[in-house]
């Protein structure tokens, strides 16, 4: 539409209108657990449908009660002189506490229960929002992504002068500032007296590859995120023990989420999920009367325990001396039914997140766990719990004009649903710089797209460590601390890549290059318009961050004839692992369902 057009449509527009709703009101119902967290959560929203309004449940969202902490020999209490505000976080996306959702409608199921859903809505999140949805849900859902070229991997035995080692074992991209040593500034011809040489140092004077350029944004914005806590006199950050300020300042008109000890810390929040973001049947449901939906829930809460050697600096010089480590002491546990480990840590290297946790340069062994409502696990000896003791589903409920209304249900007494639900599968342990060729599927009707995505198992993420002080285990980089695995994909290339549809390539010619990959491909997955309107998009993957990080290769099987509809086709994937170590894939195949529904009552009817 042209400026003119514009200019006459608003002349011409009519001021009063009036609205259709008489009421919109949020209600909410809290899960059934009783407490009970260990297990899986349900949900059963029958007191909401008895509410007699329309709900709109495309507008719902999941409260889940968090409680992120981490217990050490000796923490900065005090929140100034050894701060520890950056040392822990969410990974991108409060859904990653789920592992799995499935849901019944009416008590007939519409949702099948799909693991790894987090990893899933993960890439769907990321291939459809914008910057303005993280700029406008961004906070209250955790989605902030991480930056793509902020990775290293560790491959090696930590030990004493390993750099990499400081950010712990693996695929790590926990590094929250870019930080340059003074020795590095002195070689490029400064001096100690940093304020002189600083303009010295920056991206163009350090190599692409080093690793104190690395800094993960997305990791430092979320930390921020929950872990503002200005107060006192001097306007400095000063943190809640036991609950109250002790002090003047902004506390008295800002209550942070962090709570303390001497020994301990903790990160006391609501994880929002909203429901169409994890379930697509949810987005796609009109405004209905008296159905009733039971939600079964699987939870990725986790506790790992670390062991951190922090790197020694010289008081006087600012000088780096011995580079420290940060390791697991034993494999993270998962409780809830999960397989994914929801929250990072912060690298432990000079100047980052972790360097003051544990008494800085000692060792420390050090204790990390994310808990629904309270702490979960009794290896943790301080307990914090929510203010809210429960999960809670929150739905408006919609009251309508009775001209509204009858409008409403003459233009449309049923409604048929269209949605995808997701089928999972695993490819497991493929060989280093090998072909692969797996059957996913042997049958799914109604195909509409393929992702896949590649994760390092344990023995391919790093080397352990038998003993002394660098003593130290792996883990998969899904449960990985110091990997944001789970909000993204690992860094790991694929080519030669085809998909067979019941025999038949979907390509062509197999996908060799990365630019093909991305720009037939992904570039059109869950965008805007299919991303094909310049000046209006979506998506938050460019090929930059494809090719850096973010490498999920997709594929859209929705073409087809009116024919094939509803027949079940098998799905092959090839591809070659061009990684020098052995790598998990995952699969993640959309297909549609649907189902017909009595707007004013809420039953099916198919």
């Amino acid at each position: 539409m042209s400026a003119d057009e514009v200019v006459l449509e608003q002349a011409l527009e009519d001021e009063v209108s009036s609205s259709k709703f008489v009421e919109k009101q949020y209600l909410y119902v809290n899960d059934t657990n009783n407490g009970n967290y260990s297990s899986q959560i349900v949900v059963d929203t029958t007191s909401l449908s008895n509410s007699g309004s329309y709900l709109g449940w495309c507008e719902s969202f999941l409260a889940i009660p968090l409680v992120l902490q981490i217990e050490a020999g000796a923490l900065g209490a005090d929140g100034v002189a050894n701060p520890v505000d950056y040392a822990m976080a969410m990974k991108s996306g409060y859904w990653n506490i789920i592992h799995s959702l499935s849901v019944e409608f009416n008590n007939g199921s519409v949702v099948q229960q799909t693991p790894f859903l987090n990893v899933f809505t993960s890439f769907k999140c990321l291939t459809s929002w914008s910057e303005e949805d993280v700029k406008n849900h961004g906070k209250v859902t955790g989605f902030c992504p991480d930056d793509a070229e902020s990775w290293l991997f560790n491959g090696v035995a930590n030990a004493a002068g390993n750099q990499l080692g400081c950010s712990g074992t693996g695929v790590c991209n926990n590094r929250t500032e870019k930080s340059f040593p003074i020795a590095l500034i002195a070689s490029l011809g400064g001096s100690d007296d940093q304020t002189s040489v600083t303009p010295l140092i920056n991206d163009s004077t350090s190599s692409s590859a080093d690793v104190d350029s690395l800094a993960n944004k997305g990791l430092l914005k979320r930390m921020k995120w929950l872990n503002f806590a200005l107060g006192g006199a001097d306007g400095k950050s000063a943190l809640l023990v036991n609950g109250s300020a002790g002090n003047s300042g902004i506390l008295q008109i800002f209550k942070s989420y962090v709570r303390c000890s001497a020994t301990s810390r903790a990160l006391v929040f609501p994880a929002i999920v909203r429901m169409k973001d994890v379930c697509d049947f949810f987005d796609k449901l009109p405004l209905l009367k008296g159905s009733t939906m039971r939600l079964y829930i699987n939870t990725n809460q986790a506790y790992a325990e670390l062991r951190s050697l922090g790197t020694a600096v010289s008081a006087t010089t600012g000088v780096i001396g011995n580079r420290g480590s940060l390791a697991l002491r034993s494999s993270p546990q998962i409780l809830g039914g999960g397989g994914t480990c929801p929250f990072m840590v912060a690298s432990n290297d000079a100047a980052q997140g972790f360097s003051n946790v544990g008494g800085g340069v000692a060792r420390a062994d050090i204790q990390v766990a994310l808990s629904i409502v309270k702490t979960q696990f009794s290896q943790i000896a301080t307990q914090y719990q929510a203010p809210v003791q429960s999960v809670r589903l929150y739905c408006p409920a919609y009251t309508m004009t009775p001209q509204a209304e009858a409008s409403y249900l003459s233009q449309m007494p049923t409604k048929k649903i269209v949605y995808e639900d997701i089928f999972q599968y695993q490819i497991a342990n493929q060989t280093a710089n090998a072909d692969f060729n797996v059957l996913v599927s042997n049958g799914l009707p109604n195909l509409k797209s393929v992702v896949m995505m590649g994760h390092l198992p344990k023995a391919s993420n790093g080397t352990e460590v038998a003993s002394g002080d660098y003593a130290s285990t792996t883990s998969s980089s899904l449960l990985s601390p110091f990997s944001s695995t789970g909000g993204s994909p690992d860094p790991v290339a694929v080519t030669n890549f085809n998909i067979q549809i019941s025999g038949k390539n979907l390509f062509n010619s197999n996908k060799q290059y990365d630019y093909e990959s991305y720009v037939e491909q992904l570039a059109q997955s869950n965008q805007l318009n299919g991303g094909k309107t310049t000046g209006l998009a979506s998506g938050l993957i460019g090929e930059h961050e494809w090719s850096s990080l973010y490498r999920y290769y997709y594929a859209d099987c929705s073409r087809g004839l009116p024919s094939e509809e509803g027949v079940s086709k098998s799905i092959q994937i090839q591809g070659r692992n061009l990684s020098s170590v052995p790598v998990d894939y995952m699969v993640f195949a959309s297909f549609t369902r649907e189902i017909t529904i009595d707007v004013r009552s809420g039953a099916r009817v198919d």
